[in-house]
């Protein structure tokens, strides 16, 4: 089937405290606020920011918010700890006609069709609960509307902002599914909304995903897109595997045990220039053993990429590359770059990525088990840091 999404609009992050929040995203990540509601105590708080082309919704929920149906555009997921990712919105054409196939799937509406108006036009969305447990879709028609964001928001700006940021766009969202469930999580997504398997490597079975097993690592990855669709953005499932002892995936699902949103990816024209300016603001990223840039087949591979390996290792950005042929052509070279950042709150339940293209689709083996190490060993510092914090008290 054709996919009904045009555009991912924007991910939700449900917080005890929208300040904190907005505070690391303004002062580290280099977000912008752009529209909000609430600030003044008679509605839940929610703000949107912007980095580029990367938008994330900000809605406080704690004790003192009034209740969830007075949220615009969405709808809370019932966890221990409010700090979470908890909904990909995008825009879609036709919502109520959307609604009614989802229903017809069996799929659960939490907001049925809803329109809402002011002085740039009419907007229609709705709220349908996914496959993974604790994550919702809001889908927005804005065809008939004007205005910089969305109806019931108060512009912070006299204009729309300036989009120039470190981020083009939400390359790829990860969820953290419990062992087993992937299946059926790719066949809500593509019987509801058009998503077609993507394959991870040339070696993946696609009926059991890409399996990468070895010394602290076992995971089990299945991507799927949208064809046609390059601004819906990617998701990825991530299920650990069987008898592989206790790791970032199973901790996770520990405050999400109906699986959720681990990470988003965001893509970046310049990975080396965003990575620079957000660790001038305190960001810190995912180190790497000095192993993995003295490695002789991985530093001829970031030669060959017209890198070096200090440039690489500052930041601990890593590299992956479709060939290691030298004599091709640039242009025809396809080069991945990637880096995480710390989690954004304390839970270890949510992580921005940077990612840079240059022409890879895809997200690289190497890449993989260096990305999942480098988290296994900033959760494992985190963890040992903060019983030291507990014992010194």
């Amino acid at each position: 089937m054709a996919s009904p999404l045009i555009r991912l609009s924007h991910i939700t992050l449900q917080v005890s405290s929208a300040q904190k929040t907005i505070t690391d995203l303004v002062t580290k990540y280099r977000f912008l606020p752009f529209a909000a509601r609430g600030l003044d105590g008679t509605s839940p708080c929610q703000v949107a920011v912007r980095n580029g082309g990367a938008v994330f919704m900000v809605n406080e929920n704690n004790r003192e918010t009034p209740k969830g149906s007075s949220l615009l555009y969405d709808w809370p997921v019932p966890l221990p700890s409010a700090d979470t990712a908890c909904n990909i919105s995008y825009e879609v054409e036709d919502v109520p006609g959307l609604c009614r196939r989802l229903a017809g799937e069996g799929c659960r509406l939490l907001v049925p069709p809803t329109v809402l108006h002011d002085d740039g036009g009419s907007v229609s969305y709705c709220v349908v609960k996914s496959a993974v447990g604790n994550v919702n879709h809001t889908l927005i028609d804005r065809t008939r509307y004007g205005a910089p964001f969305l109806p019931g928001f108060q512009m912070l700006h006299k204009s729309d902002p300036d989009p120039a940021g470190d981020v083009t766009s939400v390359d790829h969202v990860t969820y953290a599914c419990p062992q087993g469930t992937t299946p059926r999580v790719m066949d809500w997504y593509r019987r509801c909304f058009g998503f077609q398997h993507f394959p991870l490597s040339s070696r993946e079975d696609p009926e059991r995903g890409f399996e990468i097993c070895g010394p602290q690592i076992g995971l089990r990855l299945t991507s799927v897109e949208c064809p046609g669709h390059n601004e819906v953005g990617k998701i990825v499932m991530a299920e650990s595997l069987p008898q592989q002892g206790t790791n970032q995936i199973d901790q996770f699902l520990q405050h999400h045990r109906e699986g959720g949103i681990q990470h988003a990816g965001l893509a970046t024209p310049d990975i080396f220039k965003a990575a620079s300016a957000l660790a001038q603001r305190g960001v810190l990223f995912a180190g790497h053993p000095p192993s993995y840039y003295t490695d002789p087949q991985k530093h001829a591979e970031i030669l060959c990429a017209g890198l070096t390996p200090q440039h690489l290792s500052q930041f601990g950005i890593l590299l992956d590359s479709s060939t290691g042929n030298a004599e091709l052509a640039e242009e025809d070279r396809r080069i991945l770059l990637q880096v995480f950042a710390e989690p954004l709150f304390s839970k270890d339940s949510f992580y921005l990525e940077l990612i840079e293209r240059r022409g890879a689709r895809g997200f690289g083996e190497g890449n993989i088990r260096a990305l999942w190490r480098s988290m296994q060993h900033m959760i494992e510092d985190r963890t040992q840091k903060q019983q030291e914090g507990a014992a010194s008290h």
